[in-house]
């Protein structure tokens, strides 16, 4: 069984970024994995000051005292962190973004608990539009840099053309939570 943490930046419930972790979450529990869903615009979380004097609490990482901190408990007790958002301009929301930011504090404790240590990441976005190749291409290179494993990424386009109130299930959300191992 693996832990998976998603991080769900969408500033509006019920929508598309939703579905997609709704499907995504199904396809994960029907491996019979453990899924926590982050809802980030229910947190206060600070922006990231870039003080650099993170890690000295290894319980609280960061230097702010805030929601992060439910987010760093969480984070130690997941295999797997799921970045869900909806695209805006071309990136990232700023609540997911923010979150992100912070994770650094992770890195800054005396043994780096950010970088490595056999995790996975997975990104679902659900854009207006189009377009979501820049976006794409930073998630492959955050894997990267990381040094977490890629697990995929679940991209549904044109939402701005379909009925918010009759939201389909996502097959491919579905399967990527399945393909979990």
């Amino acid at each position: 069984m693996k832990r998976i943490m998603v991080l769900n930046g969408s500033s509006r419930s019920h929508a598309f970024t939703d579905s997609l972790i709704q499907s995504f979450k199904a396809g994960a529990e029907s491996r019979g994995h453990e899924v926590t869903v982050m809802e980030l615009r229910k947190m206060n979380i600070h922006p990231c000051i870039g003080c650099l004097h993170g890690g000295k609490n290894p319980e609280s990482p960061c230097t702010q005292s805030d929601d992060m901190d439910k987010i760093y408990v969480q984070y130690r007790k997941s295999d797997i962190i799921v970045l869900a958002t909806p695209l805006f301009f071309w990136s990232y929301s700023g609540l997911l973004k923010n979150a992100m930011d912070r994770l650094w504090a992770l890195a800054e404790c005396h043994q780096d608990v950010l970088h490595g240590n056999h995790k996975s990441g997975a990104l679902l976005v659900a854009a207006g539009g189009s377009h979501p190749e820049q976006l794409l291409m930073h998630f492959d290179y955050l894997m990267t840099r990381l040094d977490w494993v890629n697990i995929g990424n679940v991209v549904l386009e044109h939402t701005d053309d379909l009925d918010i109130h009759n939201i389909a299930f996502n097959t491919e959300a579905f399967h990527l939570g399945a393909s979990i191992r």
